[in-house]
């Protein structure tokens, strides 16, 4: 069994990491950085940074070699990298330290199962106990864990992560730079059954596949069915969190989130750019405008219009459920009021 090498941190100039971030590299000390930390532990080869004003006197007592700030709020105590927004600032200085080294060495591990006609590319990585399937592509600078199962036609993009133990089911197509964390499984059947006049269920095959496009991001544990002719489509830049179903025909489109718990059933059509809390539900076959927002625990069982808010079960607009719930609280000193009022009424017939 081969060796894993040996993790190596990034040391990387100032002027580099202000040019990745937005941040104008002139004036900067170009001292070197070996990580980003937050303001309690940073050292001073660490970038630290302020996405709150009510962090910025941390940030100035702190040992940071330099802190990313929002434009016009930098402080003389810190070399300041001025961004439009430090929290996205920050998020694209740590993928310059994310460690991206195989997890088990270089190359295709020898107790890895690889069908012959299968394609690995340049510089592709297969962990051990992986089986690759007939024809199944593979693209250059892959990252594939171990115990990963990649059936037959799988089709991968280049520099997409498919961590150990995932399960990607056959003729699905992965696109590049995506990422795929353990126990996820790609192209599962759907949930389709027809049922008999003695009320036997008839189950009905899948003969689509899973889409996934590039930059997308699938959580632990998360299933996304195959489609029953068309494909399942999850668009490019999609961030899905762990534990959500997704079910056959579901389209989402691109740069659109999704926290864990969520389940979305089948032919159900989310836009572009939508977010969508934990623990929602939708039925099938609606609609979800663009740049919609779904509160959590939410259940949708109608379209929402693009740009609209809504929460509740069932989901209704976003500020007309939070008036009903602070409404909700005051129900105990209403039912008192309606009380004395009814005792008063009565009173006055009796009179």
């Amino acid at each position: 069994m081969r060796a894993a090498p040996a993790r190596k941190g990034n040391i990387l100039k100032l002027s580099l990491i202000a040019g990745r971030i937005g941040a104008a590299p002139d004036g900067l000390p170009d001292i070197e950085i070996s990580g980003i930390s937050p303001p309690e532990s940073a050292s001073p080869d660490r970038v630290t940074f302020v996405s709150d004003n009510k962090y910025v006197e941390r940030a100035k007592g702190c040992a940071a070699g330099a802190v990313i700030v929002k434009k016009g709020c930098a402080f003389p105590e810190k070399v300041c990298l001025e961004v439009d927004d430090p929290y996205v600032g920050y998020a694209l200085a740590a993928q310059l330290f994310e460690d991206v080294s195989p997890l088990f060495g270089e190359g295709v591990h020898p107790s890895a199962i690889v069908d012959a006609s299968a394609e690995i590319g340049n510089s592709a990585s297969v962990g051990p106990g992986t089986v690759i399937g007939a024809g199944a592509k593979i693209g250059a600078g892959c990252r594939i864990g171990a115990n990963c199962v990649i059936e037959r036609g799988v089709k991968i993009g280049e520099s997409t992560r498919v961590d150990s133990g995932v399960i990607i089911r056959y003729d699905c197509v992965i696109g590049s730079r995506a990422v795929i964390q353990s126990g996820a499984v790609i192209g599962s059947d759907g949930f389709g059954n027809a049922r008999d006049k003695n009320g036997k269920f008839i189950r009905i095959p899948c003969f689509g596949n899973v889409v996934i496009g590039d930059d997308a991001d699938i959580g632990a544990c998360t299933a996304i069915d195959r489609g029953n002719f068309e494909p399942t489509v999850i668009g490019k830049g999609v961030k899905l969190d762990n534990l959500i179903h997704i079910a056959h025909n579901v389209e989402l489109g691109d740069d659109t989130a999704i926290a864990a718990q969520t389940g979305v059933s089948g032919s159900t059509k989310v836009g572009k750019r939508v977010i969508i809390a934990g623990q929602v539900g939708f039925v099938g076959h609606i609609a979800i405008g663009d740049d919609s927002f779904v509160g959590a625990k939410a259940g949708v069982s109608k379209d929402v219009e693009a740009g609209t808010k809504v929460t509740g079960y069932p989901a209704r607009d976003f500020m007309t459920m939070r008036r009903i719930d602070a409404a909700s609280n005051q129900l105990p000193d209403l039912l008192k009021d309606v009380k004395k009022l009814k005792a008063e009424v009565e009173l006055l017939k009796s009179k």
